[in-house]
């Protein structure tokens, strides 16, 4: 796995100073050394070649030398999620990012548990995950919004949404060109008046297999399917 650090808004490529928290993972999580080749990531999502100068575990310098083309998704996918507890919430974040999501909607729905997780908490993950991965720029997250008003989000991407009703069904072939929006229910579903709303507002119900899926398993084979169409 490539070691990769956040070098903010580097006012000169050639001398970057990281945080005592990048140093300490570089250093002492990493134990890279000087003359090391690394991956950096700045904050708008430029990924670079660069070298370890010199420093230590409190603050280390290094040099920018080559910027990198940033991959992209094949189909940009918004996820629609309506959220279970908090911490299942933030067990997902990390997938959805290494899978390419360009957003994430929180959305209460009837069944819905709890609050969202703090923006600290969720930005922490979101960099664990980017630091692993090596996407530069995480997923949008906004919310939490209700159903009715999450289904006017990027209307200008085709609307699927994963229902439990189609378990018995066979899994038809979906075909999918620039993206889609993919909405997913918290624990329990969607109730019978979500799912007709949902059907109102346009989006296709979509069978995730023959068992009943955790909010979180599902929300990461939806996006799968939509993804890799």
């Amino acid at each position: 796995m490539s070691t990769r650090v956040f070098v903010g808004a580097p006012a000169d490529p050639a001398h970057v100073l990281l945080d005592a928290g990048e140093s300490h993972y570089l250093r002492r999580v990493r134990r890279v050394a000087d003359g090391a080749t690394i991956d950096a990531i700045d904050d708008r999502g430029g990924l670079w070649t660069a070298e370890v100068v010199s420093g230590d575990a409190r603050g280390t310098v290094v040099r920018l030398v080559t910027e990198r083309a940033v991959p992209q998704p094949a189909r940009e996918v918004v996820v629609l999620l309506g959220m279970p507890e908090p911490a299942a919430v933030l067990d997902l974040l990390p997938g959805l990012c290494e899978l390419g999501v360009a957003e994430v909607v929180l959305v209460r729905c009837a069944r819905s548990q709890g609050a969202a997780p703090g923006a600290d908490r969720i930005a922490r993950v979101l960099r664990a995950a980017q630091r692993q991965c090596g996407r530069p720029r995480g997923p949008a997250i906004s919310g939490p919004v209700d159903l009715r008003e999450a289904t006017t989000r990027r209307a200008d991407l085709p609307g699927l949404f994963a229902w439990e009703e189609l378990r018995a069904t066979s899994s038809d072939a979906l075909i999918v060109s620039a993206g889609a929006r993919v909405c997913v229910g918290p624990e329990g579903g969607f109730t019978p008046d979500e799912a007709s709303a949902l059907l109102a507002a346009g989006f296709r119900a979509l069978s995730l297999g023959p068992y009943t899926l955790r909010t979180e398993t599902a929300a990461l084979v939806a996006v799968a399917r939509v993804m890799f169409a």
